[in-house]
């Protein structure tokens, strides 16, 4: 291929220094008007532009009856030629152009009108068409191709008409059936594309909703509709540069179109709002972040890739002002609305987030599916294991609650609770009725004393390990020696003022 197209290039190089080269007779378009002939750049070129079409190099062809153009600018054929070359590439609008100027230079030009009129039914300007095959048969009566192509025009109204009714009664799997319907008859009809985009942008199926407004802006670079449609897909997509390049390109075409103008403020606001929040979470005035954050993920919760970056933001601030509970709920946000490495960020941050709450029963469900998600991952096993061992230290005695303490008290002030509390339900200072519960809430005194003043019981009770003898009551406490008393066969206590 690359070989062919150098010697097509030496060749109209060598017209242009004034060789001559003899054509070759290309096929006449409905005896309508033959190709420029004799010698010169102009003739070559045609020639030229004929053997790339052949060979399928579409936009050297395009070169060569440019040349030829230039050089006879009212020939009806060239830019006749030019246009199938155009209509190639799926360039309709240049095509149409040239189709325009082609029928203009000879009304009477019969390939000219057929050309155009095909090209105008395969994007759906049916009204358009038919003038195009009625114009033929006024000059030729009984003409077949445009006989032919008038029948087709009803196809295609046709297949329009369902499609309008299913997407007017919402029916839209009916509507996907009618697409196929439409394009059957006409690959490239606008309106079809229109609906597909929109059905697409329904489905949040982006990507698709850009290759088929981009596909349609080929032939109308000006459609406001699939400007806009193009611009939000890139906006879910997160390509917000694109986006407001094509709201802008619409708005260029149309200053007061409010779609467009709705659309590019949304994207503008957005990133601004993104920018503040993040800015002020890198200041750490974390109430601003959260605020701010929170503003953005209320302009489009549909956006989901770029509001997993807000809820991360939020997370993050939430965390920092010790709303773990609330920070667990933004991090599952994340989770849900992201992938890949953000995804497992959050979810371990969502963890950690319940764990910082006290929230265990929580923290082991989420932990668990995460282990099993990424089953390869120790630091989910880690925090399974972790959040598993503070649910069932959760549910054993909370000694720093029996006492009354804060988990950062020293000996001296769990010596003193003791004392006080020792003194208030020693069995011996309580009425008869109630030595029995007494006794009870003593004995639980006791052992918290007995664990949070050893510092290594206590040591060994917070990080949940297994104390013995730690749930039989009993023993001396560090702090007071007890003697015995007896009440209906139970162990008798003296307490003893030290």
């Amino acid at each position: 291929e690359m070989r062919r197209g150098a010697a097509i290039l030496i060749l109209w190089v060598f017209c242009l220094q004034g060789g001559h080269l003899a054509l070759g007779n290309s096929a006449e378009e409905q005896g309508e008007e033959k190709p420029p002939q004799g010698g010169g750049a102009g003739g070559a070129a045609v020639h030229l532009g004929d053997e790339a079409f052949g060979a399928g190099n579409f936009a050297m062809a395009i070169q060569f009856y440019t040349s030829a153009i230039e050089a006879d600018s009212k020939s009806s054929l060239l830019f006749t030629k030019r246009a199938a070359a155009y209509i190639s590439m799926r360039h309709q609008a240049q095509a149409l152009r040239d189709l325009d100027t082609s029928v203009e230079l000879d009304s009477r030009y019969i390939q000219g009108y057929i050309t155009r009129g095909k090209l105008l039914k395969q994007m759906c300007s049916l009204e358009a068409a038919e003038r195009d095959f009625k114009a033929v048969l006024e000059h030729r009566p009984g003409h077949k191709t445009a006989t032919q192509e008038l029948n087709a025009l009803e196809a295609v109204h046709s297949a329009l008409a369902v499609l309008n009714a299913a997407m007017s009664t919402q029916k839209f799997v009916a509507a996907r059936k009618a697409l196929e319907g439409v394009y059957e008859h006409a690959q490239d009809c606008v309106q079809a594309q229109l609906l597909e985009a929109e059905l697409n942008m329904r489905d949040k199926k982006y990507d698709e909703v850009v290759a088929v407004s981009g596909n349609l802006l080929k032939s109308q670079p000006k459609n406001l509709q699939a400007l806009i449609l193009r611009g939000k897909a890139y906006f879910y997509l997160h390509d917000h540069d694109l986006a407001k390049r094509h709201f802008g390109e619409a708005l260029k075409y149309d200053p007061d179109c409010k779609d467009a103008r709705t659309e590019f403020n949304k994207v503008k606001t957005y990133d601004k709002t993104r920018t503040s929040a993040e800015r002020a979470l890198e200041a750490k005035e974390w109430e601003e972040a959260e605020a701010t954050f929170i503003k953005g993920l209320s302009l489009d919760p549909e956006h989901r890739q770029g509001n997993a970056g807000l809820w991360h933001g939020l997370a993050k601030a939430r965390s920092a002002l010790g709303r773990h509970l609330l920070a667990a709920e933004a991090y599952d946000a994340v989770a849900v609305l992201a992938e890949g490495d953000l995804e497992r960020e959050a979810r371990a941050a969502q963890v950690r987030a319940l764990l910082a709450a006290e929230d265990w029963q929580q923290a082991v469900n989420k932990a668990r599916a995460a282990a099993q998600q990424y089953q390869s991952s120790r630091e989910f096993r880690m925090l399974y294991a972790e959040a598993e061992k503070r649910l069932k230290m959760s549910k054993r005695k909370d000694y720093y609650k029996i006492l009354g303490v804060e988990k950062s008290a020293d000996e001296k002030e769990i010596k003193r609770a003791y004392r006080e509390l020792a003194k208030k339900y020693h069995p011996d200072k309580v009425e008869p009725d109630q030595q029995e519960e007494a006794a009870k809430t003593f004995h639980e005194i006791a052992e918290a004393a007995e664990v949070l003043g050893n510092e290594e019981k206590r040591t060994r009770w917070e990080n949940g390990e297994d104390l013995e003898d730690m749930g039989g009551g009993g023993g001396d406490s560090p702090f007071t020696n007890f003697g015995g008393f007896r009440s209906g066969g139970r162990q008798e206590f003296h307490f003893r003022w030290g």
